[in-house]
């Protein structure tokens, strides 16, 4: 019984640090490809001009 119940607070425990894992590893990534398409796009940009 006692086997039982540490195993189950093992997994209690395990569920949010696994969670919070996956969801900085998409954060990052996300955070890494926004990177990439800044560096991408600079040179797509011209300057904005005004025709007054």
């Amino acid at each position: 019984m006692l086997e039982l119940l540490k195993s189950m607070a093992i997994a209690v425990l395990m569920v949010p640090v696994v969670m919070a894992i996956i969801l900085g590893l998409i954060y990052g990534l996300g955070e890494v490809f926004n990177i990439i398409s800044k560096i991408g796009h600079r040179d797509d940009r011209p300057a904005k001009k005004t025709n007054v």
